[in-house]
């Protein structure tokens, strides 16, 4: 495949819708002023009509169909040329979910668990390692907190020109936080479950100022955990969070919004299982079924609590403004900073011995500090005409991130997993380390930037029965890595490089369209192929990868009568990274780097929900199922790491509102899943089957009980080495008591 090309070269078809662009943007700002109809005192969203401001009706069950991580601006998904997924506080009610993998497991189709420390997930079949907050890609190495979340959003695909950030390759999923409202409300709700578990949450809103000329709405949001684990080393389960968010608007033209939290997390909770090695070596060919060691039990321990923590500290804040300049033209402004603090000395397992129970162990001290700063600035302007309308957004990105990472990897005495014993373990812990009391082994910093501008141009026709989308977006990364051990600094790649996004949307009925995308990512890459021998170097420039996705597929929200409403999609996806990578064949027999054509991806997903009322109540339900094929680039015969061919699930509940049942909800969740490849071995989730039941006793107490893993299956979910596993959770059991006032 030849090299890709990255330029900031403007194309013709590229000046025309420049051209374009600013002929809307002239047009509008030629006309006068007018603000929009004065809003009431403390009315909510003042600036309602803004095109950045998602609305929302709770009053669909779990259905939601605004959101702005498909273009910047508030759309109905049904416009977009892309397949989104939305999560609104309903299901995350229903699910009593603390974690983001409690809901994305049956709430989105394409969408698996990587691990369990943290919300690492595949989309269909590519790592998406990191997550967004309210839009802005923000670190995390533990599980981001749910605190205060309303709605999680999933978008699938290449993220690069609504996203300004190049990493998204398979989507991205993005954690939204609660509103500051302009109507009191308040909440307070008690966790309960087995080892003397305790989660509190606690969300105070409504209004500080009402006037005509300035409304001013509050949220405060406080919450803790606390709980015993199970396997000693773990100890204590442990968290703090704090936040909150304001809501000024100032008359009916400008609204400032601004979102914080400082979220702690001291829970030590690891990869701390190891595997049962007894059976035939596997191989990429012959892979081997995952399976637990007999004495990797739920409560057994690799190390003692005494010498391992991970203490994490995480302080966010975004502050969006909002200005309406003309009738037609809006224009947003956002900053994002962030501020982590990671310490750790983790004791783990890394190798299984052939005897089955010796395991080699490692002791790793590990500092990380990590300051990020995002700014974007946003234009939209709508230009009315007789037999189309125009949308046009212009827009800058930047950001900077300054991280420093300290870490030693030191052998630890290998460990009899037959007993619960640690027999030179205080030996060991007793003198200094590299990293615990001594220098680092390893001590390295980067200072990153990135600075991106793009436009999109939204074309509709016949009162948007037909709508034409096309993007294209710059970015110039640049920055410094530096290697404090060495004291050596080196530039960071500059290279310059275009994304693109294209679609098209037929709506064929009013509640039915049928849409199609094309969407792109490209990441530069540094260093060399092989030519004569593994790690010679002396080969080809590595080129640059492009992740690519085609995607078609038609979505709905059919409203069948005034008691039946469904909504849902049918999509197919063709995905691929380009230039990967990898080991192979230099011609002479010996294996070295080369790249090669792609990796891929390519299947069906279907989504579809559901509200039905009754006299006496309303049921919801939402079921998904995945179909697809994967290939890595060395191989097209072997899966893809981490790529589940098969997925279906289904989330239902029903809800009590008049008769002698008035105030029960009862529903449950089921969820199943192919095997999945995870090095050389094929891990096999069991089927999931989770069950709740509520009541609301009044107008202000509310109980809820969830029961997940019924089965209570212990199960394998990542693999990093023989000695290094992740399982998931057993059956559990939470009993949530709130408080409404």
């Amino acid at each position: 495949m030849n090299r890709i090309k990255c330029s900031v070269a403007v194309t013709r078809l590229e000046l025309v819708a420049c051209a374009a662009f600013l002929a809307a943007s002239v047009s509008g700002f030629s006309q006068a002023v007018q603000p929009a109809r004065p809003a009431a005192p403390g009315e909510a969203d003042v600036v309602e009509l803004s095109p950045f401001v998602v609305k929302e009706d709770t009053k669909d069950g779990y259905q939601a169909q605004q959101t702005l991580v498909g273009s910047r601006t508030a759309k109905n998904i049904l416009d977009i040329p892309a397949s989104i997924s939305i999560i609104n506080a309903e299901q995350i009610k229903d699910l009593n979910a603390v974690e983001v993998s409690q809901v994305l497991a049956v709430g989105v189709s394409g969408v698996t668990r990587n691990q369990t420390i943290n919300d690492d997930v595949n989309i269909r079949g590519f790592r998406t390692a990191s997550s967004l907050r309210n839009g802005v890609t923000k670190s995390s190495f533990k599980r981001n907190p749910m605190f205060d979340v309303e709605r999680i959003e999933v978008l699938k695909g290449p993220g690069a020109l609504i996203l300004g950030n190049n990493s998204f390759l398979g989507g991205a999923v993005n954690f939204v936080s609660m509103r500051a409202t302009a109507t009191p409300a308040a909440q307070i709700q008690t966790t309960f479950s087995e080892d003397n578990y305790v989660r509190l949450s606690g969300n105070v809103s409504g209004p500080l100022v009402k006037s005509e000329d300035l409304s001013l709405n509050y949220r405060v949001t406080v919450g803790a955990l606390t709980g015993d684990r199970p396997k000693e080393i773990e100890n204590k389960n442990e968290q703090m969070f704090i936040g909150g968010g304001l809501a000024m608007y100032f008359g009916s033209t400008i609204s400032v919004m601004v979102n914080a939290y400082y979220f702690q997390d001291n829970g030590y909770f690891y990869w701390n299982d190891f595997l049962d090695v007894s059976g035939p070596t596997p191989t990429l060919k012959s892979l081997a079924k995952a399976k637990i060691n007999q004495y990797s039990t739920e409560e057994y321990s690799v190390g003692r609590s005494r010498d391992a923590f991970w203490d994490n500290s995480d302080g966010f804040i975004d502050v969006t403004t909002l200005v309406k300049l003309t009738d037609n033209g809006n224009l947003r402004a956002y900053y994002f900073g962030g501020n982590l603090v990671d310490r750790r000395r983790l004791v783990r397992g890394i190798t299984m011995g052939a005897d089955n129970y010796t395991l080699a162990r490692q002791d790793i001290p590990l500092a990380i500090d990590n300051v990020t700063h995002n700014v974007q600035l946003d234009f939209l302007h709508r230009l009315p005409m007789e037999y189309f309308t125009l949308d046009s957004t212009l827009g800058v990105d930047g950001a900077a991130t300054n991280s420093r990472s300290g870490q030693s990897v030191n052998a630890l005495p290998a460990l009899d997993v037959r007993s619960q014993a640690f027999p030179n373990d205080t030996a060991y812990f007793s003198t200094p380390k590299p990293g615990a009391g001594l220098p680092n082994l390893q001590d390295t910093g980067s200072k990153s930037t990135s600075f991106s501008y793009y436009f999109q141009e939204n074309i509709s026709f016949l009162k948007d029965r037909l709508i034409l989308v096309g993007g294209l977006r710059w970015f110039t990364p640049g920055g410094t890595n530096t290697n404090y051990v060495t004291k050596i600094t080196t530039n960071r790649p500059d290279k310059s490089f275009k994304t693109h996004k294209y679609g098209l949307v037929v709506k064929v009925l009013p509640s039915v369209s049928l849409y199609y995308t094309d969407a792109q990512n490209i990441f530069p890459q540094i260093g060399f192929t092989d030519r004569f021998a593994a790690n010679d170097g002396l080969g080809a420039a590595l080129s640059d990868q492009q992740g690519k996705l085609k995607e078609y597929g038609i979505k709905f929200n059919h409203v069948v009568s005034d008691d039946l409403s469904l909504y849902g999609s049918l999509v197919h996806f063709d995905m691929s990274l380009t230039n990967v990578r990898t080991f192979g064949d230099l011609g002479n027999g010996i294996q070295g780097i080369i790249q090669s054509a792609q990796d891929k991806g390519e299947g069906w997903e279907v989504d579809y929900g559901m509200r039905l009322n009754r006299e006496n109540g309303h049921a919801d339900l939402i079921a998904t199922y995945f179909d697809g094929d994967s290939a890595i680039a060395a191989d097209p015969s072997v899966q893809a790491v981490d790529f589940v061919p098969r997925k279906y699930s289904l989330l239902a509940k029903y809800a009590w509102t008049k008769g002698s049942l008035n105030g029960f909800t009862l529903g449950g969740s089921i969820m199943d899943q192919t095997g999945k490849r995870n090095g050389n071995y094929l891990i096999d989730f069991p089927r999931l089957v989770n069950v709740f039941a509520g009541y609301r006793w009044g107008k202000n107490w509310e109980f809820q009980l969830n029961l997940d893993n019924l089965t209570d299956e212990r199960y394998v979910v990542a693999i990093a080495a023989t000695g290094l596993i992740q399982t998931a959770e057993p059956l559990q059991a939470r009993l949530g008591v709130k408080y409404i006032w």
